[in-house]
């Protein structure tokens, strides 16, 4: 109940009159020509819309009039698609094609330029809505724009100059044919109390690239975001939080987010993102908002940790664990038997190794190559012993909260499965042994505490 009680302070859920508090406090920013705050802001309307609502469509085009003053000229045409889509007024239309219209021009795509000029002058003479006043107006925007266009259309033809990316990938320089995404400057060693782990072969130059790898599993950290108190002059939250600025899927920076359809919490920068995110974990986490932002991303990660790996892998890497705690050799840190070292500066083993016959190393397939799966995030050592009672403890509650939860929301999740998906994450409170699923997430608690590995970004 106390859980429950703390989740429920976070709003992550729709709200028919968000919309226009949201919009009208964008519209404080816009006119003060804070653009980058009032889409921000503008985003958050969005975020807690129900899709095909004039609310969603209006905060979608105030938005793109931001973006548009942001120089965003791409980002401010998918949301005038968006608003579009979302069921934007017809008698708005005229303005917001003013503004596709001048996003044309400024991308250099004056063909399409033209046409949309052109369907908007056939729109205005087949239904004269407007005032005259406003009219006039129009016709002077478009006559602007026009020139614009004539304007562009006479410059000589040049080539873009090549664009700079602000980071450039880099590379490695020789990669470690039995380590993906390692160098040769690295080996892969293990013992029963440190675990997996990389050591040089080599003196290292500062600014050496050593590992490149795809994180497994990642969570957006909300940051920091205690739940407003109650009341009417604080129901809704316009402070600006991380959760508000990075896709929640692939963490890219974007002021154009596209909400989830069914909470208001999680958000994209790409209706792919978004799709993606649906298949492969969110149907389940969607239900969960608030329970997760109270548990904290640790907890978040070790769920998501487990909906992106089949049930059945999850059964099989823990209960392949359980059948080897019973092996004394395998269990017992005084073993040496345990300590093992791949060089990967040559192709195989150690002769020494080779020798004794002994197993992979966790996470490593029979030749000794390192698979970068489930098993090889599983296989990491949790530490118990080194974590505190009372911390364990916690953990063991978080997740019994979590699995708690996940029985109840199960029927709802498979109700909000959308109807063009085909892949659906895994529900664990439809799955027969719970317990395997709440074993593997406690045990990703504790390994997180000293696997884990934030991104963090400075602004100055």
């Amino acid at each position: 109940m106390f859980l429950k009680r703390l989740s429920s302070a976070y709003l992550v859920e729709k709200d028919y009159d968000a919309p226009l508090f949201y919009r009208e406090e964008g519209n404080k920013k816009f006119q003060e020509k804070e653009y980058a705050g009032a889409a921000v802001l503008y985003s958050k309307g969005v975020s807690h819309s129900r899709p095909n609502t004039e609310g969603m469509s209006l905060c979608y085009a105030n938005r793109s009039a931001a973006l548009f003053h942001l120089d965003q000229y791409e980002e401010c045409l998918k949301d005038i698609v968006r608003a579009g889509m979302h069921g934007y007024p017809e008698r708005l239309q005229p303005k917001m094609l003013l503004r596709k219209i001048a996003c044309l021009v400024n991308l250099g795509r004056l063909q399409e330029a033209r046409q949309t000029i052109t369907d908007l002058e056939s729109s205005l003479a087949a239904k004269p809505t407007l005032t005259p006043s406003s009219h006039q107006i129009l016709q002077k925007n478009l006559r602007h724009l026009k020139m614009k266009i004539q304007e562009k259309e006479n410059l000589p033809e040049t080539f873009p100059a090549a664009l700079t990316r602000a980071f450039e990938d880099m590379a490695l320089g020789e990669k470690n044919k039995q380590i993906s995404g390692a160098s040769l400057s690295v080996s892969l060693h293990t013992d029963p109390l440190k675990g997996r782990h990389l050591v040089a072969t080599r003196d290292i130059l500062p600014g050496e690239l050593l590992v490149k790898e795809d994180a497994f599993v990642s969570v957006l950290n909300p940051g920091e975001m205690p739940p407003l108190r109650h009341g009417l002059e604080n129901k809704w939250d316009t402070r600006v939080t991380n959760g508000d600025l990075y896709c929640h899927r692939c963490l890219k920076h974007t002021l154009a987010t596209v909400p989830c359809g069914g909470c208001s919490y999680a958000r994209y920068c790409s209706q792919e993102c978004m799709q993606k995110a649906w298949e492969c974990y969110h149907s389940t986490e969607c239900p969960l908002g608030g329970l997760l932002l109270t548990l904290g991303v640790f907890c978040h990660v070790a769920l998501r940790m487990t909906l992106l790996t089949r049930f059945e892998d999850v059964d099989r890497v823990v209960r392949m664990l359980c059948d080897e705690i019973g092996n004394k050799d395998i269990c017992l840190p005084e073993n040496k038997n345990l300590v093992k070292t791949f060089n990967y500066t040559n192709r195989g083993e150690s002769e020494e190794n080779s020798k004794k016959g002994e197993t992979p190393i966790p996470g490593c397939n029979v030749s000794g190559k390192y698979e970068s799966n489930y098993n090889a995030v599983f296989s990491l050592l949790p530490h118990t012993e080194k974590h505190s009672p009372e911390h364990k403890f916690i953990c063991a509650v978080s997740v019994s909260a979590l699995c708690r939860q996940l029985t109840a929301a199960s029927l709802q999740t498979q109700t909000m499965s959308l109807k063009s998906s085909k892949l659906k994450a895994v529900t664990p409170g439809l799955c027969a042994d719970l317990t395997v699923w709440g074993t593997a997430m406690l045990r990703h608690m504790l390994q997180l505490q000293c696997n884990a590995q934030a991104i963090t970004s400075t602004w100055h």
